[in-house]
């Protein structure tokens, strides 16, 4: 008995508490709503900023395949520049030096246009929406884009090699 009366007060006071202070009563779910509204806040915030880096990967991609695209250009541009050349040389020294000058610009040519190709496949798989769930699968293909961006600059390098190769090969008194 005595337990009951000491049990009852607290009852009382929590029951004259809640009755008193009906806010307080109300405060677990205010919060809880509030919490719920605050975490859904959250969740559209990283949305949206998955949804502007997903858009700033596009951009950067675009501006990748455009520069891919020109080195392709200035490849081919090189390779026929090699091919009249090597027609007007003469059978002499130049004449081999200019063929395999227009071979490896064809084959920087071609390389330029794979992976221009490549970063085309990659643009059209990141815009996947099955992809975009699959979170290792987005971080792979993100890296693959990263590799091919980097590839580039010594491509890059690469064609100006050949633009001087070129120069020397055609300076007065080479042979041609």
């Amino acid at each position: 008995m005595i337990l009951k009366l000491k049990a009852l007060p607290l009852v009382t006071i929590a029951a004259a508490v809640l009755v008193a202070f009906p806010a307080i009563g109300q405060g677990g779910g205010q919060t809880a709503g509030r919490q719920g509204a605050s975490q859904q806040q959250m969740t559209q915030q990283m949305t949206q900023q998955q949804a502007a880096a997903q858009q700033q990967q596009l951009a950067q991609m675009d501006q990748t395949m455009q520069r891919l695209h020109q080195l392709e250009q200035q490849a081919s541009k090189l390779a026929q520049n090699m091919a009249q050349r090597a027609g007007q040389a003469r059978a002499g020294q130049n004449g081999a030096g200019d063929q395999a000058m227009r071979q490896l610009c064809d084959s920087v040519a071609n390389l330029a246009g794979d992976m221009t190709k490549t970063m085309d496949r990659i643009h059209q798989s990141l815009r996947d929406p099955a992809l975009v769930q699959d979170r290792d699968r987005l971080r792979d293909m993100d890296r693959l884009r990263l590799h091919v961006e980097d590839m580039a600059g010594p491509l890059e390098d690469a064609l100006k090699t050949m633009d001087r190769m070129q120069a020397r090969l055609h300076k007065p008194g080479s042979g041609t």
